[in-house]
């Protein structure tokens, strides 16, 4: 076997052995970096890879608004799907316009969701790993 299919199939093993809550940081995540990527790369005039990782992060931010849950979620979920549309929008536009600053604002933006997510997360895993150290 090749270690590219050891690769594959080693990445394939711990996205399906992670609970939902890592599995959303790890989304989040690698939305940052496509991202950051995709400014990089449009900063420097390479426009094909920008379209690439432009492509990648608005695909991981329509998963996100595809994932919401708005019966459970109220307003929360009302807001996060105007700020998904917003990013997806500037990352079109910063697409047509070559405008990196489109791409800072959706950095921005993603950066301030991000990290309510991993400080939410992050407090009920403290909170479930401290009633399980403290039984």
């Amino acid at each position: 076997m090749l270690a590219s299919q050891y690769a594959r199939r080693y990445t394939e093993a711990q996205v399906s052995s992670v609970d939902r809550h890592r599995l959303l940081l790890l989304v989040f995540d690698g939305g940052q970096a496509f991202l950051a990527r995709a400014r990089e790369a449009l900063a420097a005039g390479d426009l094909e890879r920008f379209a690439e990782q432009n492509g990648r992060a608005q695909a991981i931010i329509t998963e996100l608004l595809g994932s919401l849950d708005h019966a459970a979620g109220g307003e929360i979920a009302v807001q996060l799907a105007r700020l998904y549309d917003f990013m997806l929008l500037h990352l079109t536009e910063a697409n047509a316009t070559r405008s990196v600053k489109h791409v800072d604002d959706v950095l921005r933006v993603y950066g301030i969701i991000a990290g309510a997510y991993r400080d939410i997360l992050g407090r009920t895993g403290a909170e479930t790993t401290g009633a399980v150290s403290a039984a």
